[in-house]
């Protein structure tokens, strides 16, 4: 029946699909993006601050200080969040205050390796974050009691990005490489001896979404495909060929019927000028609009058929002000 409406809502000729500019938001590359209940929580590293940003009103509500790479919100908790610098530091705190810190630490001085942090995931049941970063290490951080580092693995491979299973029993980890892998791992103890490894791109695995109801976790390839896999029995079940460059940024709605993603690369090349929405279960191209430059975050709000997406700041068109 969703899948029927969506259909409706996507073929029609009715204005059932519309977009339009955060208002009033300074043009700037945004590192990470997610929804904190119907607010926006924006990490720009290059301007050293995170945002809260009303996109009803179009106008910040408050932010905080750091060079934040990675933000996300509480799985179980929308006034609660977390980020982590590249520095290495680590803050848990209340979105609706500017200084209420769950916790609020320097990880570098429990190990002077942890720090360059790319990547992040919060378990689903909120008692574990698990953090990448550039030299290719995990860091498993208990939330269940304070906070307390746990496992921690150094691996042989790229870290591209790292999601947990919906079941929150496993962590998805993308590979670098060719061809791309999903390392699969037990949580928490990301032991290497129960850990599993399928082929899932021809060239790097580059980015992974989790479907919020459990049925599918999407990975993008530098081959140019998103594909789909079932977390359980750990199986491709489908595939989308809907791009012409690496897929590098992932997200299912709420009832996971549309998996929304973007190609923008580093730097100030690469990527298509589009964002492609898809339906999941009917394997239809839904939306693929164009964009004045790469998209290079997608999230869905958590409970709205709602996309946020940030397109790359350095191949914005010069006269392009927003």
């Amino acid at each position: 029946e969703q899948d029927l409406l969506l259909d409706k809502a996507f073929g029609s000729t009715d204005d059932q699909v519309s977009k339009e500019y955060v208002r009033n938001f300074k043009r700037t590359s945004v590192d990470s993006i997610d929804w904190a209940g119907d607010k926006l929580l924006i990490a720009c590293s290059r301007d050293q601050t995170l945002r809260l940003w009303d996109p009803e009103r179009g106008e910040k509500e408050r932010s905080w200080s750091g060079e934040w790479m990675c933000v996300q919100s509480d799985p179980n908790n929308p006034f609660v969040a977390a980020a982590v610098s590249w520095s290495g530091k680590f803050r848990v705190f209340d979105t609706r205050s500017s200084t209420s810190h769950v916790c609020d630490v320097d990880l570098k001085k429990t190990s002077s390796a942890m720090k360059e942090f790319l990547c992040m995931s919060w378990s689903p049941d909120s008692k574990n974050i698990c953090l990448g970063n550039r030299n290719d290490q995990l860091y498993m951080l208990n939330m269940a009691s304070g906070l307390k580092l746990g496992a921690s693995k150094h691996l042989q491979c790229e870290i591209n990005q790292i999601c947990w299973a919906p079941d929150g029993d496993s962590l998805w980890l993308a590979a670098g490489g060719s061809p791309g892998k999903l390392h699969i791992f037990p949580t928490p103890s990301l032991q290497a001896d129960m850990a599993t490894s399928v082929v899932a791109h021809q060239h790097a695995a580059v980015c992974l979404a989790a479907d919020p109801t459990g049925k599918y976790i999407a990975c993008g390839g530098g081959d140019c495909l998103a594909t789909l896999w079932d977390p359980r029995h750990r199986v491709c079940v489908g595939s989308f060929g809907y791009a012409t460059q690496a897929v590098t940024t992932l997200s299912f709605n709420h009832t996971g019927n549309l998996l929304a993603w973007g190609t923008a690369g580093p730097g100030t090349s690469g990527g298509e000028r589009n964002l492609t929405i898809v339906g999941t279960n009917t394997g239809s191209l839904y939306w693929q609009d164009t964009t004045s430059a790469p998209v290079q975050n997608v999230k869905w709000h958590p409970s709205q058929n709602v996309l946020a997406y940030t397109v790359s700041a350095a191949q914005l068109p010069e006269d392009n002000g927003r």
